[in-house]
């Protein structure tokens, strides 16, 4: 696969580094509003001349577990997720997908990659690979037992290529999943290695409201978890034994649980999570709630997160944890045409170190089934400031 794709990225990283040469005052960023996009998508489920899901299995729900077999979202598709990357997710479509109740394979292959472009303030520019996340799905029975295995390399702004290393800088890792789903209202239970379960899953791993709150593409956890989509709200409780990648005196460990509701009329959305951990060193609680419409296509959406983080000695901790902060979101997206997103966000920070406030403008592009391009310029103003212009060239294969 590498070798289909690293030329076809070197040639769309030129075009793209082209646009954004031409684009550096127009401010751009990436879309996290990705679910809430599509909460009005029936056709999703209900396409005309396709099998319609019995109704004890039905997930009208903006859940990530509604595309991915991982309900935290990312890494591979279910049958769901790639029919709609196929037939709906971009600009151009040419490819029949496969009607996912008459999916019967037993195993499936997913690949996704990234490489990003990053202007900063001053002229820097650096590009390098972002990650690169390999997986693969096994369906022993086809239903009633999910097993995934992921392997994820996360690349840095110095590197050229990715590095296998699993210590210090955390460049690698593993994820895996054992789960047991499709049971009445498509409730699940699973143990797994992977990202937390917390909020509302954002793409971009810059914002504040998941990078603050130590929840960004590093995070990861040992889990059991219940869950489900019974149509239309959703629901997760999980028990967490904390980062296999962090020494044992800081693993995070605890509980989380997540919960919402949504409505195809408008496409509304309420979201509501809490968090509440500890290490040895530091005890820290969550909670967020959330809100969105999507009228005509035009997306709106609101979110606040509340931390607090208290230390448990006095003693200096050789790591650093992001402190007690107050988080708030607002976002409108413009998403008319499909296979194309652009809009706003406003993002504002409070905690012991920094009391500022990021802007940003928005696009977000899937041209054809496999593809997706992000341009984003952020502006952040008060405690620091700071002006940058971000590229994303996003790839990703199901076999």
């Amino acid at each position: 696969m590498p070798l289909i794709y690293r030329p076809n990225c070197n040639l769309i990283l030129q075009a793209l580094s082209v646009m954004m040469a031409g684009l550096l005052s127009l401010p751009v960023s990436s879309t996290p509003l990705i679910a809430l996009r599509e909460a009005d998508n029936c056709a999703g489920c209900h396409t005309p001349g396709r099998s319609q899901r019995p109704l004890m299995e039905r997930r009208c729900t903006l859940d990530c577990q509604g595309c991915h077999v991982d309900p935290a979202g990312e890494g591979p598709r279910n049958q769901w997720g790639k029919y709609y990357s196929l037939d709906q997710a971009s600009l151009v479509n040419f490819m029949k997908p496969e009607d996912p109740l008459k999916d019967l394979s037993r195993f499936d292959l997913h690949m996704d990659t990234r490489v990003i472009h990053w202007d900063r303030a001053g002229g820097d520019r650096q590009t390098f690979p972002m990650a690169f996340e390999p997986a693969i799905r096994i369906r022993p029975f086809i239903n009633y037992l999910h097993l995934t295995y992921e392997l994820q390399f996360l690349g840095r702004p110095e590197d050229n290529k990715f590095r296998v290393v699993n210590e210090g800088d955390r460049r690698y890792r593993e994820k895996y999943s054992i789960m047991i789903d499709a049971l009445p209202f498509n409730t699940y239970v699973r143990a797994y290695r992977g990202t937390p379960m917390y909020g509302l899953k954002r793409p971009n791993h810059t914002l504040w409201i998941r990078q603050r709150i130590g929840l960004d593409q590093f995070a990861t956890t040992e889990a059991f978890e219940i869950g489900g989509t019974p149509n239309v709200p959703f629901f997760r409780v999980s028990q967490m034994s904390g980062d296999p990648y962090v020494d044992k005196p800081f693993r995070q460990k605890g509980s989380s649980m997540h919960g919402g509701v949504r409505g195809v009329t408008l496409g509304w959305h309420l979201n509501g999570s809490y968090w509440d951990t500890e290490s040895d060193y530091h005890k820290i609680k969550m909670k967020a709630f959330g809100a969105g419409l999507n009228v005509f296509n035009t997306i709106w959406y609101s979110e606040k997160n509340w931390r607090n983080v208290s230390a448990k000695t006095s003693e200096v901790i050789p790591v650093y944890v992001h402190p007690g902060s107050t988080i708030e979101e607002h976002s409108i997206a413009f998403a008319q045409i499909t296979g194309f997103t652009a809009g706003l966000m406003q993002e504002t920070l409070e905690d012991d170190d920094r009391d500022s406030q990021r802007r940003s403008i928005f696009v977000d592009i899937h041209p054809v089934p496999g593809l997706q391009l992000e341009l984003w310029r952020r502006m952040e103003t008060g405690t620091r400031t700071a002006t940058d212009t971000l590229g994303v060239i996003h790839f990703y294969v199901d076999w």
